[in-house]
């Protein structure tokens, strides 16, 4: 037997003896049961490691070109992710990750060997550094890899980080990519994120680093776009309907609206829209039914009249944020279009690598909300019609103040504060502007000074995460153009931004 399996062996014996039964948890203080679960996620962590290099490894050995020798073959399975699931007991989805990650450990391993003795105590991880990441060699994902090595990233965080970016369309972005990877680590250790919060950080990012292809899949979305309808047996009948961002904000905008209370919206001032607020309290309906019966309502209403009753109180304010950077874009795609559809290819990018031309770069804009973009040429159509309000960016990514002299904040600076923050703020919360409640960072009896009210005093926050801030003693604190939570007893955590325009005004400003 060799000495890693009896080091195994000895390992998991170990375990058994250490692992406390139920009770012995149960009589845990509150703050002991946090220990603990940090403890346990830490072994959790620097096991599921080893188990991520031997998946990628049994992968290998399992390669369909390998046929009837390969490892998994000759055990009976069909792939090495059906072995890895036999030998631990994980969904085929969870095998393929292990596998993923595993790939990740073994990047790092080349770029930045270790080799730990063995026997010997691993220690605490090394101090994490954006330099040491940025001054590794290798290919852009690198620093993923040795990030996750490190400890400096969960396996779970690097994976998603990873999925979410993809692969460069052209050799030559992966310059670009490797300093979005650097950014957006940067952005998960300040900000604490998730990997959900990672994952969609990193789809915005991905679009703003090759806006040609984000265009591309925007068009492509808009085409995917389908409603269908269909009776059950039971004789309900069932609708299934894929929308891209545009139409989802045309569709759903006016039932978040009017349902705004129940579905964690912001709260009501005036006496008719908290008395209209209580009534969908008590309403038993589910707030599936509510959505249901709110959209056969809106149709029928939509069939019956030109104005749109039903929102004249409540009606969404849609945003749509462009840089100035893809509205030249946009202006300049319209001015060669015609060209192009001619066959004339040559003011079109990819033109010098050889591609097959999907026509100019249009560039892209961000609906509120959303993680994906929409192409800039659609923005320009959609805001001149009703119902979107168009919001251009500076080189700053700062909205410019409204500095009016009240202390509730206008619909104008709202409508700002959606395009800079793309959402509530607060850490893993997907709730998007139009569900967010504007939240004063300077507290209005602190000082005579806070009277005023422009945009930079205030961020959006979901009600619950609102209510959360006030409840417990914490605060958002405005640093330059940065926003930072302060939750008592915790290490200052940054809010970063959500709206895909944002993301993409860093990258312009160092020159992506």
């Amino acid at each position: 037997m060799s000495s890693v399996l009896e080091s195994l062996q000895s390992l998991a014996a170990m375990v058994d003896r250490a692992l406390p039964c139920a009770d012995d948890l149960a009589a845990l203080t509150p703050d002991e049961e946090a220990r603990a679960t940090q403890l346990l996620g830490g072994i959790r962590s620097r096991i599921g490691g080893t188990i991520s290099l031997l998946a990628a490894d049994i992968q290998r050995k399992s390669a369909r070109e390998l046929g009837v020798d390969g490892l998994a073959q000759r055990r009976g399975f069909r792939d090495g992710v059906g072995l890895i699931q036999n030998l631990t007991g994980v969904s085929r989805d969870e095998a393929t990750r292990l596998i993923r990650v595993g790939d990740l450990l073994e990047t790092a391993q080349a770029v930045a060997p270790v080799h730990p003795t063995a026997g010997e105590p691993r220690g605490e991880p090394a101090p994490r550094s954006i330099s040491a990441l940025a001054g590794l060699p290798g290919s852009w994902d690198a620093p993923i890899g040795v990030a996750v090595r490190n400890e400096w990233l969960s396996a779970a965080q690097g994976d998603a980080l990873r999925r979410a970016l993809g692969t460069p369309r052209l050799s030559e972005l992966a310059v670009a990519w490797r300093r979005g990877v650097l950014e957006l680590i940067a952005d998960c250790w300040s900000g604490q994120w998730s990997p959900e919060d990672l994952s969609r950080a990193a789809q915005r990012m991905r679009a703003s680093l090759d806006t040609l292809a984000a265009a591309r899949e925007a068009e492509q979305r808009k085409e995917m776009r389908s409603f269908r309808r269909h009776v059950r047996t039971s004789g309900m009948v069932h609708y299934d309907i894929d929308l891209d961002p545009e139409s989802d904000a045309r569709f759903y905008g006016p039932i978040r609206a009017m349902l705004s209370p129940r579905l964690g919206g912001p709260r009501f001032r005036d006496e008719a829209e908290l008395a209209w607020a209580r009534e969908l309290d008590d309403d038993p309906r589910s707030n599936e039914q509510l959505q249901a019966d709110t959209l056969v309502d809106l149709v029928e209403c939509g069939g019956r009249s030109e104005q749109n009753v039903l929102l004249s109180r409540q009606r969404p304010q849609v945003t749509v944020a462009v840089t100035t950077r893809d509205l030249a874009r946009a202006r300049t795609a319209q001015a060669i279009l015609a060209r192009h559809h001619a066959g004339d290819h040559t003011s079109c990018p990819g033109a010098s690598f050889g591609l097959p031309c999907a026509g100019p770069d249009e560039g892209i804009a961000w609906v509120d909300g959303a993680n994906a973009p929409i192409t800039a040429t659609d923005a320009l159509r959609m805001v001149c019609g009703s119902g979107f309000t168009p919001m251009l960016f500076d080189e700053t990514g700062q909205a410019i103040d409204v500095g009016k002299d009240q202390r509730l904040f206008t619909g104008r600076q709202r409508r700002a504060m959606a395009t800079r923050d793309g959402g509530c703020l607060w850490p893993d919360c997907p709730m998007p502007p139009g569900a967010a409640e504007a939240h004063h960072d300077n507290p209005w009896g602190a000082s005579p000074a806070n009277r005023r009210t422009e945009t930079r005093d205030g961020v959006l926050l979901c009600r619950r995460h609102h209510l959360m801030l006030h409840n417990h003693g914490a605060r958002v604190e405005r640093r330059g153009s940065e926003y930072w939570l302060l939750w008592p007893g915790r290490d200052p955590i940054r809010l970063h931004s959500k709206a895909g325009g944002q993301a993409q005004l860093r990258l312009e400003s160092v020159g992506a």
